[in-house]
């Protein structure tokens, strides 16, 4: 059976049709036998969204961005997509942008709303969540963390650069720093050669007397032990004494205090000068009354009666 030559062009032309449809909507991440669910969104910055990027679900791609352009009604930056049929985007979804636009890897992820919200129409919008990811988040400080590292660098190399010309100059303070550290390093180190010896002596000692010290508490351990139980008595009347003596002290400076502040017989001799003028007195007048009595007892007594007497 021969084939007619206008049977053959309008084959290839169905078959080459069809091929440049499916490779578009290969190209274009859509599915090749099935239909499409569009969407769109609104957004103050695409940040970096081109047509062909990829649209997600938890990871998982279910979509592609179709067109990015700038509505000159809203003045925004209008953003179509699609995702599958079979991905249900309810109410209270919302799409954002992520990834790093410098490395060219940017794509639209998609926050699904909960599932018995009712459905967005097709062709509606889903709202914009202006937070964007962490990989979204450095892109957008990218440049100016560059900047500061540029900076940092700069001022690193000026220090190196110093340090360099320090370093060239004989007579510079870091040259005779490092002359003055290597200088004591040798002489520590010249130290330590002569007095090995001795430190070698003292090292052995200290072993010898911490043997001797093992030796006497494995030798005389209860003698130690009972050592250490009458010292720990002692300590603890001692700790009574000091505390008797605290209170003994306390004591006297309270009597010292009312002494001070006149109070009681004692107080008031040593901060009243009448009172010890009048006992002064008084001790003069008996110490001259003693004296006559002494010299002519009989002016005393012979006014006396015996019986009065005794």
């Amino acid at each position: 059976m021969k084939i007619s030559n206008e049977l053959k062009v309008g084959l290839t032309i169905i078959i080459a049709t069809t091929v440049f449809i499916l490779g578009i909507r290969y190209f274009e991440d859509l599915p090749l036998f099935k239909t499409t669910y569009d969407l769109s969104a609104e957004f103050d910055n695409a940040g970096g969204l081109i047509p062909g990027n990829l649209v997600r679900v938890n990871g998982v791609t279910v979509g592609g961005v179709n067109g990015v352009q700038i509505s000159r009604e809203l003045g925004k930056v209008l953003v179509k997509f699609h995702v599958n049929r079979d991905i249900s985007v309810t109410e209270g979804s919302y799409v954002f942008v992520s990834g790093i636009d410098a490395l060219g890897a940017v794509r639209l992820d998609m926050i699904l709303g909960p599932a018995d919200a009712p459905l967005i129409p097709e062709g509606g919008r889903v709202t914009v969540n202006t937070e964007t990811g962490l990989l979204g988040g450095l892109s957008a400080k990218a440049p100016g963390m560059i900047d500061q590292f540029s900076h940092v660098l700069e001022g690193l190399d000026t220090v190196l650069s110093e340090a360099g010309t320090m370093l060239s100059e004989p007579g510079s303070d870091l040259r005779k720093t490092l002359r003055s550290v290597e200088s004591s390093v040798s002489e520590l180190e010249s130290m330590l050669a002569a007095e090995r010896g001795r430190v070698s002596s003292i090292l052995l000692n200290v072993e010898e007397a911490t043997g001797s010290i093992n030796t006497l508490a494995s030798t005389n351990g209860p003698a130690i032990t009972q050592l250490i139980a009458d010292l720990n008595k002692t300590i603890t009347s001692l700790d009574g004494e000091i505390e008797s003596l605290g209170k003994a002290s306390r004591n006297l400076d309270l009597m010292l205090t009312k002494i001070n502040e006149g109070q009681g017989t004692i107080g008031l001799l040593v901060n009243d000068p009448s009172m010890y003028h009048k006992m002064d007195s008084t001790l003069n007048s008996l110490n001259l009354l003693m004296t006559d009595f002494k010299a002519n007892p009989g002016k005393y007594l012979g006014e006396m009666k015996l019986v009065d007497i005794f």
